[in-house]
């Protein structure tokens, strides 16, 4: 067994006089309010400014309220260009440096692109798309605009007041209403404002959640103006985003060319600043159900090459070209934490020094600067710049800084091996006013996808806050990186397919019983917490060992099969590609019912609350029904929240503080009763 290993030493060790903390208050819930996000950072092209959006949560209106910002790269105040417009998001600077773009909202309009001065000034609209925009890019002479918006759908106002709305539905979800349309690539001139559509037929841009990793992303033009690149979606049936190839389409001509032989789990591409590079992300192998690498290929086509299969880390969605396209920068979770590597096209790629700030986004200058959006477990995250590959962060905003008064908790990376020999990793956090040779009651919290991890970092994750509320309360935390978690390489990833729970569960358990040897744990008191897949760990858990004090499975998968027939956002294509065949293969049909906590939901005593969005078209409120009937007709103690409208979390502030409160309570009332 490998011993526990600090990742920040400047905390405070455990064994250090607890007056330390006497200055400082534990931080409760409601304190979070205050948290500023710092999202989509934007270098100008003479790399003199960073664009950037700050976000925060304004509870009277229940909503995200985002700003746009100016900062120079050298220092200085940060700069509000537009405040107030509704779902302000994805700025851009226009390629002559004196003007940016955005999408917001205004009224009950749908999302257009706006322009405002990078001196300031009123924003003026841009595009008037009858269905509004969503992604968009300018060309590199800055004279069109290439965005993505739907086409009209079949079924117009009068049809649907008529009654004359029936449809057909392929692989969408159990909340259809209405056929889905694909969406398209118009150019606008925005000197005369004419606009006329580049791409047409049934295939879409990919608009739809991908079903490992990858994400949805603006079209890419090429250096010299002639070509875009973008991912294609066969259809757009919100279950079929594994169905992506890249394609590029001439400007001039509008004609559609695929740039590979693959028809599938193919996102995210780019042309190179120079040339006619193109890169790309595509699964490492074997299958889908592996990292994500970051692939390159010419634009006239070829044998594409995997830039980051030495790198051995899940490239999940965020990647950019070098100056000059000798590489690319990329991010990916590595232990517990993530990290910025940079890949040359030829040689081994590495780690940038960060110190111990684990970066959530970024941004590249054409002069190599980076802009990164980081934080820890104790810091905040904010905006810092680095001036080169080799450079340091140095901080250019200072929003969170009121954060810093408060005690926050101990956390170290925890190593262990199950019992088939799998190494497995995740983070312990101490409680506040921890004293050696006691024992502490315990929480075991599990992350989702299950290509993602638990990382240290302040509350951009699924946990949120409740790390920090648990630690507060006088609790251990524990947060395993089972296998399946993208943080420790390939083989640990790919280690999930065909074993969905029994695998993962001997991880989980192994690692806790790691923690009770070292004598710190009230085996009496021990809870399970988990979101998403985390909510199939837990139901899966308590399940199967009994031991739980209490449990919470959040918008949690319980069923295959229903995940499979019912879910949009690409579990379709995970649970087949994941569990070997759909549940009507024989070589995987036994594996949606054993491999399913379902299943095993008659053997659950433990007191469970579970909670979903009424809108989840991830993983379908359904299942929480079927788990919570299950518990309630054996008088198991269960309670069941629904959140009205939320998807696969809340998203209003409300609501999130309502979910997480909801957890915090259930946990403390039965650890500490």
């Amino acid at each position: 067994m490998n011993a526990s290993i600090p990742r920040f030493g400047a905390l405070l060790l455990v064994l250090a006089p607890l007056a330390a903390h006497a200055q400082a208050t534990p931080v409760r819930l409601q304190d979070f309010r205050a948290l500023v996000r710092i999202v989509s950072p934007q270098f100008s092209p003479g790399g003199r400014r960073i664009a950037f959006l700050s976000v925060r949560p304004d509870f009277v209106h229940d909503r995200y309220d985002a700003t746009l910002r100016v900062v120079a790269a050298d220092g200085g105040p940060a700069a509000a260009l537009v405040r107030g417009m509704r779902d302000l998001h994805m700025p851009r600077w226009a390629p002559d440096g004196r003007t940016l773009s955005f999408i917001a909202r205004v009224g009950k309009r749908k999302p257009q692109v706006w322009a405002v001065a990078a001196a300031g000034g009123t924003p003026r609209e841009l595009t008037d798309a009858p269905r509004g925009v969503e992604q968009y890019a300018w060309s590199p002479d800055g004279r069109t605009l290439a965005y993505v918006t739907p086409d009209p759908s079949s079924i117009d106002a009068r049809d649907r007041r008529d009654h004359h709305d029936l449809f057909t539905i392929h692989d969408d979800d159990y909340q259809v209403t209405r056929p889905p349309v694909p969406s398209h690539l118009w150019l606008l001139t925005p000197a005369n404002g004419a606009a006329r559509q580049l791409t047409h037929g049934r295939a879409s841009v990919l608009e739809n959640a991908p079903p490992f990793a990858g994400a949805v992303s603006p079209p890419a033009w090429s250096a010299d103006g002639r070509w875009i690149v973008y991912a294609q979606q066969a259809d757009a049936d919100p279950a079929d985003s594994d169905r992506t190839t890249v394609v590029t389409v001439n400007v001039a001509s509008g004609a559609v060319r695929p740039l590979t032989a693959q028809r599938s789990y193919e996102y995210t591409p780019g042309f190179a600043p120079a040339g006619d590079a193109v890169a790309y992300l595509h699964p490492h192998g074997p299958g889908p159900l592996s990292d994500m690498d970051v692939w390159e290929i010419a634009r006239s086509g070829g044998t594409p090459r995997d830039l980051t299969a030495d790198l051995d880390r899940d490239v999940y969605s965020d990647y950019a070209w070098l100056l000059a396209g000798r590489g690319v920068v990329a991010l990916a979770n590595d232990g517990v934490g993530s990290r910025l590597y940079v890949q040359p096209l030829h040689g081994k790629g590495h780690a940038l020094a960060l110190g111990d700030l684990e970066p959530l986004q970024f941004a590249v200058s054409r002069q190599g600067a980076l802009a990164v959006v980081a934080d820890n477990a104790t810091t905040a995250p904010e905006l810092y710049l680095l001036r080169s590959l080799h450079g340091r962060p140095l901080a250019l905003t200072a929003f969170n800084r009121g954060f810093a008064r408060y005690a926050w908790p101990r956390s170290v990376d925890l190593r262990w091996h199950a019992p088939d020999g799998q190494p497995d990793d995740g983070i312990l956090t101490y409680p506040i006013g921890y004293v050696p040779g006691h024992r502490y009651p315990l929480v075991v919290y599990s992350h989702g996808g299950p290509e993602a991890a638990s990382t240290e970092d302040f509350d951009s994750g699924e946990i949120g806050p409740l790390r920090d509320l648990f630690a507060a309360h006088g609790f251990l935390v524990f947060e395993p990186n089972y296998r399946g978690s993208d943080n420790l390489g390939n083989a640990h990833e790919h280690a999930i397919y065909r074993d969905p729970g029994t695998g993962p569960d001997s991880d989980v358990i192994s690692g806790i019983e790691r923690l009770q040897r070292q004598g710190i744990v009230d085996a009496s008191r021990i809870a399970a917490v988990g979101h998403s897949y985390g909510g199939y760990m837990t139901a899966w858990l308590i399940a199967h060992q009994h031991f739980w004090r209490c449990a919470v499975v959040a918008d949690g998968a319980v069923d295959w099969t229903e995940e499979y027939e019912l879910s949009g956002a690409g579990n379709l294509a995970w649970t087949r590609d994941s569990l070997g065949g759909s549940p009507w293969n024989p070589h995987s049909a036994a594996l949606y019912r054993s491999g399913s906590p379902i299943t095993y939901a008659g053997q659950i005593t433990t007191p469970t609350l579970i909670l979903s969005g009424t809108a989840d078209t991830t993983v379908p409120i359904t299942e929480s029904f079927a788990l919570y009937h299950a518990l309630a007709s054996r008088h198991v103690p269960v309670r069941f929240i629904g959140i009205p409208g939320a998807f696969h979390s809340p998203q209003d502030p409300v609501h999130r503080e309502l979910y997480y409160r909801a957890i915090e309570d259930w946990v403390v009332a039965h650890l500490r009763g």
